[in-house]
C-alpha cells in the first residue's frame, strides 16, 4: 500500500468495486434530498462538494481514462460505437419502460386509463432516449413525496454520450494521434473553467454549458492521464498533501480545477494500489450502472409507501432492493447487449460478416 504506483494495462485494477462506491455514494446523497425534501438538504463532505457532486465527477475521470483507452486498443469507429452504444441504451430502453409500467402505475394517484393514455406518459422514451428531459415526471406519481420524478440521475447520461461523441470525432480528426493532443484538449477545460469564474460569467451560462465544463474537465483529465499512464507514478503519501492544497484554494477560481486534479490522483491510486487481500473485489460484476440508474425509483417508491422513513432505514431498505434490481439489469439486459457488440460493429461498418472455412 505504501510502494510507488503506477498505472497498469489491461484489467487488474480496482475500477470495478470502485465504480460500485460512487454510484452508492449517489445513493446515499440523494437519500437525503428525498427525505429532507432538496438537493440543498445533501450534507456536504469537501466544503460545499456533496456525495453525489463528487462521486459523479469521479465517475467522469473513469470513464474518460477507460473509454479514451477503448478508443485507442480498438482503433475502429465502428467497434468503438458498438460498444458504446450497447453499454448505455439498452438498460437505459428497459429502465425508461419499467419506471413507465411498473414504478408508474404503482405510485400514480390518477386512475389507470388516464395515466396510461396521458401524453406525460407516452412521450417518456421519445424525450428520455434523446436526452431532452430525463426527469421522468410521471402523471400523478409520488404524490406526498417532495420529489414528483421517476430518474434524477439520468440527465448526466447526455454528456456521457457526448463525451463519448467528442472522444469519437477527435480519434476520426487525428487528433488523438500524440499525446499531447489529448493532453490539449484536457487543458482547454482548466483554461476555460476558471475563466468563467473569473469573467463572473459562469453563473449566466446556460445549465447545459456548466454542466459542459464541469464534466469536460473531469472526462479530459481522464483521457490526459491515460495518454500519459507510463509516466505517472503515484503514492499515498501524496494525497494529503494535494487535500490540503486544493483546501487553500476553497473560494478561489481553480479550487474546482485544483479539487478534480487531487480526486483523480486519488481515484487512480486506489485503482491501482496492489492489496492482495482485495483481489477478490476485482471478480465482482459491474452493478454499478444499475445502480446509478434504479436507486432514485427505489428511493422515491420506499419514501411512497412509508412516508414517515428516515434517512438512515431508507439507505438500509433500498439498498437491497437496488443492488438486485441493478444484477437482474446486468444479467438480463447489459451482458447480453454487450455480447451482441461484435456484431452490431458489423452492421455499423455496413460489412458482412465472412464465413467461417470449416
Amino acid at each position: 500500500m505504501f510502494k510507488t504506483v503506477t498505472i497498469r494495462d489491461g484489467h487488474d485494477n480496482f475500477f470495478t468495486p470502485l465504480r460500485f462506491i460512487f454510484a452508492y455514494m449517489v445513493l446515499i446523497g440523494h437519500a437525503f434530498v428525498v427525505v429532507l425534501g432538496g438537493s440543498s438538504d445533501e450534507p456536504h463532505i469537501f466544503f460545499e462538494l456533496t456525495f453525489s457532486y463528487m462521486a459523479v465527477n469521479l465517475f467522469f475521470i473513469a470513464s474518460g481514462f477507460l473509454v479514451t483507452g477503448s478508443m485507442m486498443y480498438r482503433k475502429n469507429m465502428a467497434s468503438f460505437a458498438s460498444a458504446r452504444i450497447l453499454r448505455i441504451f439498452p438498460a437505459l430502453i428497459v429502465h425508461v419502460f419499467i419506471m413507465m409500467f411498473v414504478f408508474g402505475l404503482m405510485t400514480t394517484a390518477l386512475p389507470l386509463m388516464n395515466y396510461l393514455t396521458s401524453p406525460d406518459t407516452l412521450k417518456q422514451p421519445f424525450v428520455v432516449l434523446s436526452f431532452l428531459d430525463t426527469e421522468m415526471a410521471l402523471p400523478g406519481i409520488v404524490p406526498n413525496n417532495h420529489e414528483h420524478i421517476a430518474s434524477a440521475t439520468l440527465w448526466t447520461l447526455r454528456y456521457e454520450v457526448l463525451a463519448y461523441i467528442g472522444t469519437f470525432i477527435a480519434f476520426s480528426l487525428g487528433l488523438m494521434k500524440k499525446r499531447w493532443m489529448i493532453l490539449a484538449q484536457f487543458l482547454i477545460f482548466v483554461i476555460a473553467l476558471p475563466l468563467a469564474y473569473q469573467l463572473g460569467i459562469y453563473e449566466k451560462l446556460p445549465a447545459t454549458l456548466q454542466s459542459l465544463l464541469r464534466f469536460g474537465l473531469c472526462y479530459g483529465l481522464g483521457a490526459a492521464i491515460y495518454a500519459y499512464r507510463d509516466k505517472i507514478k503515484l503514492h499515498v503519501l501524496m494525497i494529503p498533501p494535494l487535500v490540503l492544497l486544493t483546501s487553500l484554494f476553497n473560494n478561489t477560481v481553480i479550487f474546482e480545477v485544483v479539487g478534480i486534479i487531487t480526486a483523480g490522483y486519488m481515484l487512480f491510486w486506489a485503482a491501482y494500489v496492489i492489496i492482495p487481500k482485495l483481489d477478490f473485489l476485482k471478480k465482482y460484476a459491474d452493478i454499478s450502472y444499475g445502480v446509478y440508474i434504479y436507486h432514485w425509483a427505489t428511493l422515491q417508491g420506499i419514501k411512497h409507501y412509508i412516508p414517515e422513513i428516515q434517512i438512515v432505514p431508507l439507505i438500509v431498505l433500498a439498498t437491497p432492493i437496488t443492488i438486485v434490481l441493478s444484477m437482474l439489469s446486468l444479467k438480463y439486459v447489459e451482458k447480453p447487449a454487450l455480447d451482441y457488440k461484435g456484431k452490431f460493429a458489423q452492421k455499423l461498418s455496413f460489412k458482412k460478416a465472412k464465413p467461417l472455412n470449416v
